[in-house]
């Protein structure tokens, strides 16, 4: 490529003298965060040039741009642009550190400028170095399409007084090969260059490394001492002192582009001195391009800062000289340029100490360059912002032992971790052990364990029992005769020859990562555990699900069931001592199984017992073919074994788990989705996009001790694999309604005789529509056959005209009589429709969805499990018949992509309860016991103006409480045709409006619970920018709510202890309904000493456990089954 010209920038070499005569400050070890926004800052900077403060006031280091002591802009007849508003100055804690202004038209307000801090401080290396720093970039005049020059930061030798480098390509670090400002920083150790113009990585403007010429590239460069004073005190010989300055100017730059000493000393160019190689010249050590431009060109006089892509940037530099860098760009996941590199052989030993810099300069273009904040420390004391807007979402599965999931953004890597709950009768409290019994990142990976405290043998990568599915049967994951040719095409997509390699990598072996030096192919992980992130533990031990006795079908009585009579009983004792397994999916590709112990014949669970130990130790792992078909691509940021990786999601789906009767005895299965995994073009960014990746799959799980990957154990226990080629009943194109599988898929036995996989279409079909899916396993063989049930409601019924993509992620099987036989399915969609799936026939033909909703939200989605359950009726004769009411709450979360932040819908979300008074038909049918209020006739669909409003009444400690609880109204609900209420007797249920302001809304299934509907409400953090303006990352905090089934408001009681007691206390006298836990995904119902405790996990990743009050409801009860342990 042709190198560009010259830009052109400098800062004076007058100003330049000025900061080479700064002695050097103190060194610093604590944290340092300087958030720029303010008045001054309280840290010393040599400010130069345009540097200063937009709503500073000139006191402190750095001057306020608007302040009357300031001329650098002023001097230059500049009009100030930009801010918070359009012009400056900004009010304070809204400002930032500029180093250049920007303007629309060429011309002294913007171009040829130039602005710079340097600190006094530094920083000392004992613990290594930790920063985080952001920019953005905005304005300006849209020079050759790409921005003006750009922005560095850089670490530069503590011992060295405050410099700054050439500008134009160099960026204000690394020395010119043409610039009149040619001079590297002196004792610069790394220089990282945000670069729009494209010349930083240009080794024909600067150095003499680098690619070539690129726009919008982040590049990293390593040492150097480029500089006049630099080569004249260590060559003297070379570079007489008596060159003028014309001639030293050609030395530096002859130097710096060659790389060589050059010998001036005859006072002419005498060219390169053999041998005399320059050990340190800013060699370019890594570069990233980035997905979009770095500056947003806004043609407007006066642009605002707000409308500028924020780039959140994290160095780690260790004391012994491994370097990490990685930088988020608009929110998005973290995009790795270097990754423990030791770059000590090409940048020499780190320094005692440092100092940082900051520079820009836009040549001829223009823009506005920004530095939002500024944070150091050593190492390990915290995470940085960049990238780690997401926050766990598993719902805790909790038995004698509390299972909790983890992710790391840091390179990626997860934990699932099983901790003992204990009681502690001095205290009549439970708490959650806080040394883990095992850790599977420790199991797979091996070394010391910082959870148990122990060291761990690692599993062997070529024992593991990894499995896939080839298209047509399960097989073992290996590089084999088994693994069919079009599978290893695209696991060596886009490599120089196939090999096995890349699969040996994702079964485990190490031997080909990336080392410190360099050498390697993949890249180097923390652990073999990938990140879990939307996926929860689940956990499958001994039968336990209420199949006892005769099957006999409460609306056909006359049905010969498959099941024999106690074959169930049978079945669960003969797997009363199954080994316990926890499964959970992983960002790595598979879906795990750790064992657990088991449980004896006396129910006292084991952990010691060396064939069926609790150790944690992977027994299973799957990888569906939909992954092995996804996780190499040819962009290497989706590429899961790449050293470029910056995130994808492969197995990203909580599983679900049950019992079913074929083939004449029991089997368990589990049976799983992807979430947003295994898109080709990663997760899904937008409600319009159409997914690539959907699929189901479903493994027999019976007998853990017998799983095995040999070709006939694979075949056994991978059932199948589904994905949007899937055919079903009458209609052989229905796999178009099939989009990424979200929900936890639910194991039922139906009218028709058969068990049944009932899952949600998903979200992102081809055809956009939302509908159930129904696979029939056949009583006889276990063979599948499906059927999907569409609503209708596709793009062209997108409530907010953007012709989105509908779908239901979850779905909840409803039994009206208790005979465990699915009769209704309840779900809603992410239009905000609730529907109702009528599954009464015995015949599969009549099987079908309701002809309109139940209940339009007003197009708030509805993302989560919708929660059935039954309430008193209130009043006499059929007014008395207990109510079906479905409960939900709206909300949705966009997953985070590698340029953008996961996105939260907007405020106006809410909490709902809605009564199905359609059960005219079911009453006709059903025992005169298992009959529900029903009306003639009602609106349909119902809507907000239906329902009784509640309110969240307050917040605030309650008495001895640490956290903030909530309290909400307590409106009676006045039922349609009831006598409940002595007038305006008109409603269909409840709605609990969520703070608006606040964009509170519900992504994480509710539960049923004592009457209650229990649900995690989630608080999203500020936007992209508003994270970038402080390098703190912020995360999604949020309310554990229980109101009442029936009304949706407080129960006669206080439900939730805020002080993990048998205390309920009130606030402010009023009946708490809510806990300010910041929990997440599905609270677990446990008890100990007879008394219920809710266990969850928090955005921190840490257990919460909350005694709750049973008896402060007291009326309602779930219409589904779900295990409570």
């Amino acid at each position: 490529m042709m190198s560009q010209p010259p830009r052109l920038a400098g800062i004076a070499a007058a100003a330049s003298a000025v900061v080479n005569a700064l002695l050097a400050g103190p060194a610093h070890a604590l944290v340092i965060q300087d958030n720029l926004n303010g008045a001054s800052s309280s840290y010393d900077w040599v400010a130069l040039n345009g540097a200063c403060l937009t709503a500073g006031n000139g006191t402190g280091s750095i001057p306020g741009c608007a302040t009357s002591s300031f001329t650098y802009y002023r001097d230059r007849n500049s009009k100030l642009v930009g801010g918070a508003g359009g012009s400056v100055p900004d009010a304070p804690g809204y400002g930032a550190l500029r180093l250049t202004n920007g303007d629309t038209a060429e011309g002294a307000n913007g171009d040829n400028q130039t602005g710079a801090v340097v600190s006094r401080f530094t920083f000392g290396m004992q613990e290594g170095l930790q920063v985080t720093f952001s920019t953005v970039t905005y304005g300006g005049d849209n020079l050759r399409g790409t921005g003006a020059d750009g922005i560095s930061f850089y670490l530069a030798d503590g011992s060295k007084s405050p410099t700054v480098g050439g500008l134009g390509g160099s960026l204000g670090y690394s020395c010119s090969n043409v610039n009149a400002a040619y001079d590297g920083v002196a004792g610069g150790y790394i220089g990282i260059g945000i670069d729009e113009f494209g010349n930083f990585s240009n080794k024909a403007d600067n150095t003499d490394s680098g690619p070539a010429f690129q726009a919008n590239r982040i590049s990293v460069r390593g040492s150097g001492d480029t500089n006049w004073a630099g080569l004249r005190a260590a060559y003297p010989a070379y570079y007489p002192d008596s060159l003028n300055a014309g001639k030293r100017a050609q030395a530096v730059q002859n130097t710096c582009a060659r790389g060589y000493v050059q010998d001036w000393s005859s006072g002419k160019d005498g060219g390169d001195v053999r041998g005399r190689r320059l050990a340190y010249n800013y060699r370019m050590l890594g570069i990233s391009d980035l997905p979009d431009r770095i500056a947003n060109q806004q043609a407007v006089s006066r642009p605002t800062r707000a409308r500028g892509i924020p780039i959140v940037y994290s160095l780690k530099l260790t004391q012994n000289g491994l370097l990490s860098m990685s930088y988020s760009y608009n929110g998005g996941a973290a995009t790795p340029v270097i990754t423990d590199q030791d770059i000590t052989q090409a940048n020499g030993p780190v320094p005692a100490s440092l100092r940082f810099g900051f520079a820009a300069g836009t040549g001829s273009g223009s823009n506005v360059h920004e530095i939002t904040c500024f944070k150091a420390e050593p190492v390990g004391q915290s995470s940085s912002s960049a990238g780690t807007n997401v926050q766990q979402s598993a719902r805790v599965e909790a038995g004698s032992q509390v299972y909790l999931a983890y992710y790391h953004p840091t390179n990626w890597w997860g934990e699932l971790s099983a901790q003992n709950l204990l009681y502690d009768p001095a205290t009549d409290s439970v708490s959650i052990a806080t040394v883990a019994n095992w850790n599977a990142h420790c199991t797979l990976t091996g070394g010391h364990c910082a959870a148990t405290g122990t060291s761990v043998v690692a599993q062997a990568p070529d024992s593991r029992k990894i499995l896939t599915w080839s298209g047509s049967t399960g097989i073992p994951l290996r590089w084999d005769a088994n693994l069919p040719a079009a599978q290893k095409a695209k696991l060596t997509a886009g490599d120089a020859a196939p090999s096995g390699d890349r699969l040996d990598y994702l079964r485990g072996d190490r031997s080909k990562e990336l080392s410190a030096a360099g050498a390697g192919l993949f890249r180097k992980r923390t652990g073999l555990l990938g990140d879990i992130i939307d996926s929860s533990p689940a956990w499958v031990g001994a039968p336990s699900s209420p199949y006892s006795g005769p099957w006999t079908d409460a609306l056909y009585k006359r049905a010969s069931p498959p099941e024999p009579a106690g074959s169930y009983d049978a079945f669960r004792q003969a797997r009363a001592q199954r080994l316990n397994v926890v499964y959970v999916g992983a960002n790595d590709g598979l879906l795990h199984g750790f064992r657990s112990g088991y449980y004896n014949a006396a129910g006292a669970f084991v952990g010691n017992d060396a064939a069926k130990p609790n150790d944690g130790r992977e027994v299973l792992a799957y990888m569906p073919g939909a992954v092995l078909d996804t996780i190499q691509s040819t962009n290497a940021a989706l590429a899961y074994s790449s050293p470029q990786y910056v995130h994808n999601l492969f197995v990203d789906a909580t599983p679900g788990t049950g019992d079913l009767y074929y083939g004449g005895t029991w089997h368990t299965w589990l049976v799983g989705g992807l979430g947003p995994g295994a898109n080709r073009g990663g997760p899904l960014a937008s409600k319009s996009a159409t997914a690539t990746g959907g699929a189901l799959y479903a493994l027999d799980v019976t007998d853990p001790e017998r799983f095995s990957d040999t070709p006939a154990a694979a075949s056994a226990t991978v059932i199948g694999e589904w994905n949007n080629t899937l055919q079903c009943t009458g209609d052989s194109a229905c796999g178009d309604n099939l989009g990424n599988t979200y929900g936890t898929p639910v194991i039922r036995r139906l009218h028709n005789g058969q068990w049944a996989v009932l899952f949600g279409n998903g979200l992102g079909s081809k055809s956009g529509s939302a509908g159930l899916f129904i696979m029939l396993v056949d009583p006889a063989d276990g063979s599948r056959s499906f059927r999907y049930l569409g609503t209708g409601y596709g793009p062209q019924q997108d409530p907010a005209g953007a012709n989105s993509r509908n779908g239901i992620a979850y779905v909840t099987p409803a039994d009206l009589d208790g005979d465990h036989i699915t009769d209704y399915v309840y779900a809603g969609d992410v239009f905000g429709n609730l529907w109702r799936f009528d599954l009464t026939s015995d015949n599969p033909d009549h099987w079908r969805a309701g002809s309109r909703p139940l209940m339009q939200t007003g197009g708030k989605p509805i993302s989560t499990r919708v929660a059935v359950g039954s309430v008193p009726g209130t009043g006499t004769g059929a007014a008395a018949m207990p109510r079906v009411v479905v409960a939900f709450g709206t909300g949705r979360r966009l997953e985070q992509t590698q340029g953008s932040e996961a996105v939260f819908e907007p405020g106006g979300q809410g909490l709902y309860g809605v009564w199905d008074w359609d059960m005219a038909g079911w009453n006709a049918v059903a025992g005169a016991q298992a009959r529900y209020a029903s009306l003639a006739s009602a609106t349909r669909p119902l809507a907000s103006a239906n329902l009784t409003q509640q309110s969240i009444t307050a917040e605030g400690r309650a008495a001895g409480s640490t956290v903030t609880v909530r309290t909400v109204s307590a409106n009676k609900v006045c039922w349609q045709g009831s006598s409940a209420c002595a007038s305006g007797n008109n409603k269909y249920g409840w709605q609990l409006p969520l703070p608006s302001a606040t964009r509170e809304q519900v992504i994480y299934n509710p539960v049923i619970a004592y009457g209650m509907v229990i649900v995690n409400t989630t608080i999203p953090p500020g936007s992209a920018l508003s994270q970038a303006l402080s390098c703190n990352a912020e995360v999604p905090s949020g309310f554990t709510m229980g109101v009442s089934m029936g009304s949706g408001g407080a129960a006669a009681q206080s439900f939730f202890s805020s002080t993990n007691s048998s205390t309920f206390p009130l606030l402010n006298n009023g009946i708490v309904s809510g806990i300010g836990l910041s929990g997440t995904g599905t609270p677990s119902v446990v008890t100990a000493k007879k008394r219920p405790y809710l266990v969850q996990q928090t955005v921190g990743g840490s257990g919460a456990i909350t005694q709750i009050n049973p008896g402060a409801n007291g009326a309602g009860a779930r219409l589904n089954w779900i295990r409570l342990r």
